[in-house]
């Protein structure tokens, strides 16, 4: 163990004691968002450190995820010898499945990922508790950006707690490309000249075995969509409604006509045969665009690619409309009867050094700087932090406010644009419907 990691751990255990002598007692915090701090709040309700307690934890991820996961609760009970933690995780679209149904029956684990998309249907609702009277006690706050903490805010409470931020990156496999005989790009593409490079690659990779593409349908992307409406000067919500009109997404959807046309994109038949494994890890498309903190999963597929990361097109640089996205924020379901016990795992996974370098840059640039310090950043990890802080001065766009509906708008969003890729609705029919779902989505 390293000096780095026996004072890590030394750290970890006096903050653990602290919170098993009983300073589950929590008062009022961030009283600028909460406006209820001082004598207000109600006190939160005090743990008895040998009581016997099981917390449910569910997340959404791949088997890396559940390792890393795994690995953090086994130190937390080590820890916690009273706590028990019972895991369990899916894909993206089935988790959400399953907590819909949990909500409903108010079955919610103690603790569970949350993302910025469903923040404010389970605040608004009642799902979810406010973890105000926790911040800046069981859960520590002075390591953490306050904008990172107002993203979980729904009408002045916190709901969720991002345990990182990520950016998103066009990721470019250059070995790959040289192997075609295409250039790496060097400098800063514009979306015209990222889109004749995927021609170019398509054209290059054709008569490979496997085909190589140039990348899968970009305009399928719900976030990289939002960014693009700010390099127009447009934001995705504004004053609690749709910021763009329909012209503005059939021209988004409309790239996805040309890179098709022109074989840029991976066919979305092909696309739709991939299960578990990524066309970019497989080698099968050179570029895509995504989260810079996918770069391990990518890196870690089946054809071990070697990969860049550079910003995404934009036209006009002092309009980049990149924004820092909370990532896994992390709620407690308001069914759960150890409140007290799912602030303290949360401020486990959230701010200690331990957990930090278990999960490295795996879930993004880690929110908290004490967990930060656990990580001694190498390799892969070092590529995403040194990419992130490349981009931090060009960050001019804002992630979207957690409003209600917002998950089913992104899941509209997916499904509709898949029919555009299939050439079944033209962008204009596309964006035309989906703005039908979006208006009854936000009422």
């Amino acid at each position: 163990m390293t000096t780095r990691a026996i004072t890590s751990a030394a750290r970890s255990a006096a903050r653990r004691g602290a919170l098993t002598a009983g300073a589950f007692l929590a008062v009022g915090s961030l009283a600028v968002l909460t406006g209820c701090s001082g004598g207000g709040a109600e006190p939160a309700a005090t743990a008895d450190p040998d009581e016997k307690v099981t917390l449910n934890f569910a997340w959404w991820g791949d088997a890396s995820r559940a390792e890393r996961y795994e690995a953090a609760i086994d130190l937390f009970e080590e820890q916690n010898p009273n706590i028990t933690i019972q895991t369990s995780f899916a894909s993206f679209g089935d988790y959400w499945t399953a907590r819909n149904t949990e909500a409903a029956s108010r079955t919610l684990p103690d603790v569970f990922q949350m993302d910025l998309a469903y923040l404010a249907e389970y605040g608004g609702f009642g799902h979810v508790l406010p973890l105000d009277e926790y911040l800046g006690e069981t859960i520590a706050t002075d390591g953490i950006e306050t904008s990172l903490v107002e993203a979980g805010a729904v009408d002045d409470q916190i709901f969720g707690l991002a345990s990182s931020s990520s950016t998103l990156a066009t990721l470019f496999n250059g070995p790959l490309l040289e192997e075609l005989g295409v250039e790496v790009p060097e400098g800063q593409l514009t979306w015209d000249e990222y889109d004749d490079l995927l021609a170019e690659v398509s054209a290059a990779g054709a008569s490979g075995d496997p085909v190589v593409y140039g990348s899968l349908d970009y305009t399928q992307y719900f976030w990289l969509f939002q960014i693009w409406l700010g390099q127009q000067g447009l934001s995705f919500i504004e004053d609690g409604e749709l910021g763009f009109d329909q012209e503005d997404l059939a021209d988004w959807w409309s790239r996805s006509a040309t890179i098709h046309e022109s074989s840029g994109a991976m066919p979305a038949e092909r696309q739709a045969q991939f299960e578990g494994v990524d066309a970019l890890g497989a080698a099968e498309i050179a570029s895509d665009i995504s989260w810079a903190n996918f770069l391990p999963r990518f890196s870690e597929g089946p054809a071990a690619p070697e990969l860049s990361l550079a910003m995404p097109p934009y036209d006009d640089e002092d309009n980049t409309g990149m924004f820092l996205k909370p990532g896994l924020m992390l709620s407690i379901g308001t069914n759960s009867e150890h409140p007290a016990q799912a602030a303290a795992f949360i401020d486990f996974l959230v701010n200690d050094p331990e957990v930090g370098a278990i999960f490295g840059m795996s879930r993004g640039v880690p929110a908290s700087a004490t967990a930060a310090e656990g990580i001694e950043a190498s390799g892969l990890d070092e590529q995403i932090l040194a990419y992130q802080d490349s981009v931090a001065d060009k960050l001019d766009g804002q992630a979207p406010p957690a409003v209600q509906g917002l998950g089913t708008l992104e899941q509209t969003f997916v499904a509709i644009s898949q029919d555009v890729a299939y050439g079944a609705a033209t962008p204009a029919e596309a964006a035309e419907r989906w703005f039908g779902e979006a208006e009854n989505a936000l009422k």
